[in-house]
């Protein structure tokens, strides 16, 4: 996420290109290495342990370590070895920009300051973000009156790592005041905690999602995108529901519903900008009680 935060950030200052910074986001990709196949390379754990865990990961909303722990394959100490192994990804970025020659050594703590400033950021916040952990980058993204949908915005952002994209990014979430939705996929889940969320096109990253997912090439929104984005929500709400109903909550969910033409949420909703491939897409959420 941090890499696509900060890139995006030196496109639009005139530091970067789309071109070249794609083309590092490839050499990145190249380098990334899995936490279960290092796992399996160091001798920790079998491929069967790690394919069980993969498969796992697809049902629960957890981390491949987390998991590790539990099923008691690996130590939360070898899980730490094995974070350090794969690297940290903004250091990495960072080098690359540094190796490609689009900034150098002198430059960096500049940028950065810039960069905090332009998005409010503490120092505190600055180091945060350097980590690239999904539950603790997302908060720096949420206003005090949003906080209330960590939960659900988390769970979105990290199964469409694990299943869509893993540079995704977002931007600022804003509490509104009611929404006019254009080509989207809404789903009630109906209890006495229950709630709306939507996917709504934006920029193209409603059709990213769509056809990666749907494992087809959608050229512009219809039906059967918005089918395959309403089935990814449904994925993303049964999760949360699944988590609710761990605390007593009983929540029922709605077959999604296809916007192609246009339909209001009234009262207040949560609206969080997220980005696959820099093509932006909102995640709506309203909370019924």
């Amino acid at each position: 996420m941090v890499e696509y935060i900060l890139g995006n950030y030196l496109i639009q200052s005139g530091k970067l290109t789309d071109e070249y910074f794609n083309g590092i986001i490839e050499k990145l990709d190249k380098v990334h290495v899995r936490l279960g196949i290092i796992a399996v390379a160091e001798g920790m754990m079998s491929i069967e342990q790690a394919d069980e865990i993969n498969q796992l990961q697809s049902a629960v909303d957890k981390r491949f370590g987390d998991i590790a722990i539990e099923k008691g394959y690996l130590t939360e100490a070898q899980i730490n070895n094995l974070l350090k192994a794969q690297g940290n990804t903004f250091m990495t970025f960072i080098q690359a920009l540094v190796n490609e020659g689009f900034i150098n050594l002198r430059e960096i703590d500049n940028i950065l300051e810039a960069f905090r400033i332009k998005n409010s950021f503490s120092k505190t916040d600055m180091e945060i973000l350097k980590r690239n952990d999904t539950d603790v980058v997302i908060p720096l993204f949420l206003t005090n009156e949003t906080l209330q949908y960590q939960d659900i915005i988390s769970i979105a952002i990290r199964t469409i790592i694990r299943c869509i994209d893993r540079h995704v990014y977002i931007g600022k979430a804003s509490l509104l005041n009611g929404i006019t939705l254009h080509n989207a996929s809404v789903q009630l889940v109906d209890g006495e905690n229950g709630f709306v969320s939507a996917f709504a096109e934006k920029d193209g990253g409603l059709l990213e999602l769509s056809s990666i997912f749907g494992q087809e090439q959608f050229s512009y929104i219809n039906d059967d995108s918005l089918d395959a984005a309403g089935e990814f929500l449904n994925c993303i709400n049964g999760l949360h529901a699944s988590a609710l109903s761990q605390k007593g909550d009983i929540l029922e969910l709605m077959p999604p519903q296809l916007v192609s033409g246009s339909a209001k949420i009234t009262g207040q909703v949560c609206s969080i900008p997220i980005f696959i491939k820099n093509k932006q897409f909102d995640f709506i959420v309203k909370n019924l009680r």
